[in-house]
């Protein structure tokens, strides 16, 4: 078909233009981007516009049938008529009157999708109304075709319509001598060389000038039983077709229309490839400003933690300096006096001693680690305001001054986030909220460390009842009460120093696993926190990451179809 490289070319933009602007949308392009992409596809798909002009009966809609290869425009035109009829695509055959001189016709036929087409009466009608023709017309038509009769190529009124449109005009014009086949080939030769200097001396330049025969070009085309190639090769036809073919494509009209688009296209793609390579360039400083802060934040975790060793061991001091006072208290009780004395008055001091150490132990051992708890809050209170100083200095001041090109539904969806993380430091920061904090993770630790000190003292005490129960099984009533209290006493004197090792012993053991109790709750409840504020940052973790994933590829789309368009370009030069 005629201008079929051209429709190939226009095509593959149609389709490039189609997917940037579905890539456009896809990423959130400017409202002016989507609205020139839009405009550029509604360009690009405007039909070509074939003007025919010349003498009634000199072949012009013969011509046409043969071109398009289908009998759609009514031939041998009474020289009376002084209508113009311009073919177009519609879904239902049908005439639409526009005036006294033109008439459109709609026809349900494919290549009027892609090509109008206007058929001329001829040309002394067209010079008596050329203002229809030479205002409305001609200025957009793609290119204009002057068809001559071989047997009559010296008619008046075509040189008088020429002389009206073309030097004004500038348009492409192709001169068509019809009905060739009527004439040997030396008169056409002579025929030729006569237009050819008419339009030169007109026009002041030549022009293209092809003898046809449009009837066996038609014939070849759509007639079955007949030698095709034959008649193909006798009509020349082939040589007009690619012309308009080359010439359509490359024309200022056409063919510039294509690199004018295609140029427009690849400076909104470089424009959308760059909006979108500043986004990813912007989430991969913010993955690695994410980064920093997780490394800060997990050095601090560290840091938190190592408190806790302190910590210890300051219960640890509590807990044996507790132990101490009542070793010597033991050891005062377990002297010979004290403990004939203890035997002979059956006085029951167990339970006052036991009372005493546990609640030293819980008042020594309470106090330190309410003391522990006050230091990890404050530790943890300030950071929180660590937290919020980073990301002010690694966000705010970027956000406030927004220097990299992105694409503004980026910018929007990434500043939300961004308002929502501060936000929810400011919030975390408050008072109330730490409270709230350290008494949902601290609050039940130190309710539960309570526990293990009065087991631990208890357990003590166990050592010293047990010895002392053990003595008393020496006790017997009669006359051998004195001998046993006796012997009872210099027993358990004898056994002093082995009771107080045991009491040490027990304590020390009690003492560890209060200690070991109380590290992992603290380990478990820093751990708690520090997942807590972790999760902060999540949001942002999650955008960025999902962003990434989403334009990365999109990013690759991008440079295809600007690579598709640097292609095209070069192929219209």
């Amino acid at each position: 078909m005629v201008a079929e490289k051209y429709l190939e070319l226009r095509a593959q933009l149609g389709t490039i233009l189609g997917s940037l602007s579905a890539l456009a949308h896809q990423i959130g392009a400017p409202e002016e981007t989507l609205r020139n992409l839009q405009d550029l596809v509604a360009n690009l798909g405007q039909p070509f516009l074939f003007v025919v002009v010349g003498e009634v009966k000199a072949g012009k809609s013969s011509l046409l049938n043969a071109l398009f290869g289908r009998d759609f425009c009514k031939v041998d035109v009474l020289p009376a008529t002084d209508r113009i009829y311009e073919f177009k695509y519609g879904e239902e055959d049908r005439d639409v009157r526009i005036s006294d001189h033109m008439t459109l016709l709609y026809r349900r036929i494919d290549f009027l999708k892609n090509f109008n087409i206007i058929d001329t009466p001829g040309t002394n009608t067209i010079v008596a109304n050329h203002q229809a023709i030479t205002e409305n017309i001609v200025p957009m038509a793609d290119l204009i075709v002057f068809v001559f009769a071989v047997t009559n190529p010296w008619a008046a009124s075509a040189w008088d319509f020429l002389r009206l449109i073309g030097k004004q005009w500038k348009k492409n014009i192709v001169f068509v001598i019809q009905q060739a086949d009527l004439r040997n080939p030396q008169e056409v030769d002579i025929v030729s060389r006569h237009l050819d200097q008419t339009v030169l001396q007109i026009l002041g330049s030549s022009c293209p000038i092809f003898a046809v025969s449009a009837k066996k070009a038609f014939l070849a085309k759509t007639s079955p039983d007949v030698d095709r190639d034959k008649l193909w090769d006798e009509s020349h036809f082939g040589q007009l077709e690619d012309w308009i073919t080359e010439t359509v494509s490359k024309s200022d009209e056409r063919g510039g229309k294509l690199r004018s688009v295609a140029q427009t296209a690849q400076v909104l793609a470089d424009g959308l490839r760059a909006q979108l390579q500043g986004s990813l360039d912007m989430l991969k400083s913010d993955q690695e400003k994410l980064t920093a802060i997780r490394s800060a934040f997990e050095s601090r975790k560290l840091q938190t933690k190592r408190q806790i060793g302190g910590f210890i061991r300051e219960i640890e001091q509590a807990y044996d300096e507790c132990r101490e006072r009542g070793e010597k208290v033991l050891e005062e009780r377990l002297t010979v006096i004290q403990t004939f004395k203890m035997v002979f008055s059956g006085t029951r001091w167990e339970k006052d001693f036991q009372d005493k150490v546990e609640s030293d132990v819980k008042k020594e051992v309470q106090t330190r680690i309410e003391h522990a708890l006050g230091l990890l809050e404050s530790d943890l209170r300030s950071m929180w305001q660590d937290l919020q100083d980073k990301v002010s200095v690694q966000f705010a001041s970027e956000t406030k001054k927004q220097v990299r090109p992105a694409m503004p539904g980026f910018l929007m969806q990434r500043q939300e986030v961004l308002q929502r993380l501060q936000l929810t430091l400011l919030e975390q920061m408050s008072d109330a909220k730490i409270k709230e904090q350290l008494q949902s993770l601290f609050g039940e630790t130190a309710r539960w460390l309570r526990v293990p000190t009065t087991v631990a003292a208890a357990g003590g005490i166990a050592t010293v009842i047990a010895a002392l129960t053990h003595t008393a099984l020496l006790d017997v009533t009669g006359t051998v009460a004195g001998v046993a209290a006796l012997t009872g006493t210099l027993y358990a004197v004898w056994r002093r120093r082995k009771i107080l090792r045991q009491y040490r012993d027990q304590m020390n053991e009690k003492r560890q696993e209060l200690t070991r109790a109380v590290e992992a709750q603290l380990n478990h409840a820093i751990e708690a926190f520090y997942h807590e504020v972790g999760l902060t940052f999540s949001p942002l973790e999650s955008f960025c990451d999902s962003e990434s994933k989403r334009q990365a590829p999109l990013r690759e789309q991008i440079e295809s179809l600007d690579q598709a368009i640097g292609a095209l370009k070069n192929q219209l030069g």
